[in-house]
């Protein structure tokens, strides 16, 4: 499953389905986007798993894969909504574990990765936890709700 997370206003959160995905940046990957977006890919449970052995709690799952249903077309794709107080929670927790988080980053990926981890593998794991505190930190900052959207 594909995991992204965007910011929105409250008011647009309220917006039909279809409006809301239509918010998601289109594109190849690499491409800069004018907004805060955080493509967790297929990483989010393994993003999920570092923040639970750093302490978040059920703000694991809320950062990694968002709240309440928004929105589902039932094939595949469905939308998940963080309200402005759980990305307020969230961002608390992401800024004070800080680089903390890379302290549980050898046990998290010998528990989810078979084998050998792959060349770059961590490093790119810790930048993608980075995009993800700089979106919660836009977000809380903005006043915004975090809509994830669910691909797969």
């Amino acid at each position: 499953m594909n995991v992204s997370l965007l910011p929105l206003p409250p008011a647009e959160t309220r917006a039909d389905f279809d409006q809301v995905l239509a918010r998601f940046p289109v594109g190849e990957s690499g491409v800069d986007f004018p907004i805060a977006f955080c493509d967790l890919g297929e990483e989010a449970a393994v993003v999920e798993e570092l923040l639970l052995r750093a302490g978040a709690g059920e703000l694991a799952s809320l950062a990694a894969f968002g709240g309440a249903v928004l929105g589902d077309d039932g094939v595949g794709t469905a939308c998940t909504l963080l309200s402005v107080d759980e990305v307020t929670r969230v961002h608390a927790f992401l800024t004070t574990t800080g680089t903390g988080l890379t302290a549980h980053l050898a046990d998290v990926l010998s528990a989810t990765v078979r084998g050998d981890v792959p060349y770059g593998y961590a490093d790119d794991l810790i930048e993608l936890v980075g995009e993800l505190r700089g979106l919660f930190e836009s977000a809380a900052r903005d006043g915004f709700c975090v809509v994830h959207l669910h691909e797969g």
